[in-house]
Order: C-alpha cells, then structure tokens, then sequence
C-alpha cells in the first residue's frame, strides 16, 4: 500500500494475551517515518533528531546526531512494517548500500529508533527457527546473570553483549531487566514477529514491559569467533 509517497507494509498481529501484547502503539509506521524524515530536514544536531532515539539510550549527543545522519542518509523510498511494539524501516541512503533502521516503542508509545544498520532490507522474509531458540537461552542468561552462558548467544557488535567479554560481563548483573526477571521468574518472551534478519519479542517482568530485539549476526573479525548467528541485541521499556 502507497501513502503520501511512502511505500507500507501491512503485518497482521499475532493474537497474544494482553500482558505479552504490551501496549498499544500510539501512531503508524507511516507517522514515524515522516517524523524521521521530518527530523532530518532539520539543521545540526536539534531537538527532533534527538528525540528520534529510544530514551533508553539517556541524553543524546552530537555524536548520537552524527550516528543517525550518517546512518539515515538520504532516507530515500522508506517502506516499513510494525511487529507489535517493534518496527523496521528499509530505505535507500544516497549511498551504494540501502540501511535497516530497527525501532521500539518507547514511553510515549511511538516508535524510536534503538540501531540503524547499513545492510539490504529484510521486510517480507520469515525469520529462523533458531531465534526463537536463542531468544529463552538469553533471557535464562540474563534472570541468572549468567555471563558465560549469555555470550553464547549475544549479539557482540553493540547492545547489552556489545564490547570485551570482561565489559559484558561486569554490566550483566546491574542490567534492568536482569532485576526484572530475577524477581519474576515466570516472566517469558512472548514472539511479535520479524524475518529473516530480525526478530522481535514482548516481555513483561517485574510490571515493566519490554521489546526484544534478535539480529542475525554474520562472522566477522571484529567480533568473537564462534557468536551466535542468530543473537540478543537487548530489550527496550516501553
């Protein structure tokens, strides 16, 4: 479906109870994409770009500013799906190689950006098995805060395993949601949906409602021999 220019890839929901449903989102995906693209039309490092980021990530810097205009670029023929309280959006960049922006509801209940990669769009593929697999051995690893067992499945570029082993490993045990589900040991990821690159669950723990994001992760010399190729990236509150 075409709409003011934006290409819209309708998904249908899982029926899920209310709990693991989370909540409802609060806009479209074709109103999150026009205020990205409304937030790149603006100058330097301003207010609506910083409010493009998940506020799981604290107060944005220039930094984070120059991370999404890179990442972003052109923003050329967006197309995007929601999954529940997650969402994808493909677009051109103005460079060789299209990028994936990953969102998750935040707070306010609209979509907020939590990674842009640079990789050919997945929407409209069907995820693996094997995320469903990895995404309980995460969330076991995490109510433990079982380090070991939590690399075996972490996604090692960025997010909560993101960094050296003895970094993961010293963040794990004061991670919120490790709290959460140490506290609600009947709290289970709930599958949204995703395709062949992503996968997207809801949790609820502890009262708090969380977004699940699954990457899959190719081999890389800059990452671990051996990481998982279908991997934990982290969970955003909503």
């Amino acid at each position: 479906m075409r709409l003011a220019g934006v290409t819209l890839v309708v998904a249908f929901a899982l029926v899920l109870p209310a709990a693991a449903a989370g909540p409802r989102p609060a806009e479209s995906i074709s109103t999150a994409i026009a205020r990205i693209e409304a937030a790149l039309r603006t100058k330097g490092c301003s207010v609506p770009l910083r409010a493009l980021f998940h506020s799981a990530y604290g107060k944005v810097s220039k930094n984070g500013c120059d991370y999404l205009r890179k990442g972003l670029g052109a923003f050329k023929s967006p197309h995007g799906i929601a999954y529940g309280t997650a969402a994808e959006i493909d677009a051109g960049t103005g460079l060789s190689q299209p990028a994936t922006t990953v969102l998750a509801l935040d707070s306010d209940r609209r979509f907020h950006i939590v990674f842009v990669q640079f990789e050919y769009g997945s929407i409209g593929s069907k995820p693996g098995p094997t995320f469903d697999r990895n995404a309980r051995l995460a969330i076991a690893a995490i109510r433990r805060a079982d380090c070991a067992a939590f690399l075996n499945v972490a996604f090692r570029s960025f997010g909560l395993g993101g960094g050296p082993e003895s970094a993961v490993c010293a963040r794990l045990p004061h991670n919120s949601l490790h709290k959460a589900l140490a506290a609600d040991p009947r709290a289970a990821p709930v599958r949204l949906g995703g395709n062949a690159l992503y996968a997207f669950y809801g949790l609820t723990a502890a009262g708090r409602y969380y977004t699940l994001v699954m990457a899959q992760q190719a081999p890389s010399a800059k990452i671990p021999f051996g990481s998982a190729q279908f991997a934990y990236v982290d969970a955003y509150p909503a």
